[in-house]
């Protein structure tokens, strides 16, 4: 474990998949982060690289040949490098090796950097294509915000959009992209939330206008705030009964029954030349 602070927060980031841990403010010891309980769910913030989601199958075709790739894709069970560390700030890296090779037949490098600014924490991600030909990837983020200890209960809290919203509604149905209700939201900034609505797993919005989006507890002001930077689509989660609320930046998603199994032709497909570097992320800040 690295930890980065500044005045007023501290940041803990776990080496194994470069997962941050916590987000804390020093005064009050407030804890912004899920702390992973592993009889609820073990994560905390895990980096989904190069897939989002899970592939029909659990297989893909990439210049002909099939691989497989896990769910949420390789770098979230793999042990990062610490590159660079200073009192708030700190950079890991990734590399593929023989081993990714097996799975994904690219070769990149991948920095996530941590960065304290004031009240916010900024991660951002650099993805580097290290081959000499084109790369085909996506990535997202599955930050999982802690509920607070005297409202620990999801319908205490709704989650607010910065613009107003018109998106229909998809989720997962065995593990893939469905359909679920158009109209889910019709010029709509709020979703409000409660011990019922993760029963079906996933809530998934495609191309959203809003770049912030709020968990806003209704028993106080303020709350916690993700910046959606220049993701394109949203996941929002949480295991029922769960202190906690995942609100993911996403550039795709999870693969429909339907689909013909060529990565290349995966919604949300990223392309990058060769030694081209493709910059995203996202950051998390106290409100209020």
């Amino acid at each position: 474990m690295i930890t980065i602070e500044n005045e007023q927060f501290s940041a803990t980031v776990d080496l194994r998949g470069a997962e941050l841990r916590s987000f804390k403010e020093k005064s009050t010891g407030r804890e912004m982060m899920w702390q992973a309980d592993p009889e609820i769910w073990g994560g905390s913030a895990p980096i989904l690289f190069p897939i989002v989601g899970k592939l029909r199958d659990g297989k893909t075709r990439i210049n002909g040949q099939t691989y497989g790739i896990p769910k949420h894709g390789l770098v979230r069970t793999r042990t990062a490098k610490c590159i660079e560390q200073g009192r708030d700030v700190v950079v890991f890296s990734f590399s593929s090796d023989a081993e990714t090779l097996q799975h994904y037949p690219f070769t990149f490098t991948l920095e996530v950097e941590f960065r304290l600014d004031g009240k916010q924490l900024l991660i951002d991600y650099r993805v580097k294509n290290e081959g000499a030909e084109e790369m085909l990837f996506t990535i997202g983020s599955h930050p999982a915000l802690a509920l607070d200890l005297e409202q620990a209960a999801l319908d205490g809290y709704d989650l607010e959009f910065e613009k107003p919203e018109s998106l229909d509604l998809y989720g997962l149905t065995d593990g893939l992209l469905a359909f679920k209700q158009g109209g889910y939201l019709e010029n709509n900034n709020c979703i409000r939330l409660s011990e019922t609505l993760f029963d079906d797993d996933a809530l998934i919005f495609k191309n959203i206008r809003s770049r912030r989006v709020r968990l806003k507890p209704r028993h106080r002001t303020g709350g916690l705030e993700i910046d959606l930077g220049n993701c394109p689509h949203l996941g929002i989660w949480a295991k029922p009964g769960a202190a906690y609320v995942c609100i993911e930046p996403w550039h795709s998603y999870d693969d429909a029954p339907d689909s013909n199994g060529n990565f290349e032709n995966k919604p949300g497909i990223l392309r990058l030349a060769p030694a081209e570097t493709f910059e995203t992320g996202y950051a998390i800040r106290m409100v209020g």
